[in-house]
């Protein structure tokens, strides 16, 4: 699967999860988006705190469907910061 994380930045990505952040007391305080590259490394984001969770959640969510449903996804554009 292809994604495009910036212009000009496309990777071929082989998994992504989606998980809550959790800070050990079982409170999930964002979104979090980790992608598994072609060559093995991990690469994580999570979602700005101006998202509310529910809305990070789903839209976390419907990327990845849309991704492997296509087979490649703009994630460009989503309001994330790179863990």
């Amino acid at each position: 699967m292809r994604v495009l994380f910036a212009a000009g930045r496309i990777r071929e990505v082989t998994d992504v999860e989606v998980v809550g952040m959790d800070v050990g007391d079982g409170q999930i305080i964002g979104t979090q988006v980790n992608f598994i590259m072609a060559n093995g490394n991990k690469v994580e984001f999570i979602y700005s705190q101006n998202v509310p969770i529910e809305e990070s959640g789903q839209r976390a969510i419907d990327f990845v469907q849309s991704l492997y449903k296509n087979g490649y996804g703009d994630f460009s554009s989503e309001p994330v910061e790179m863990l």
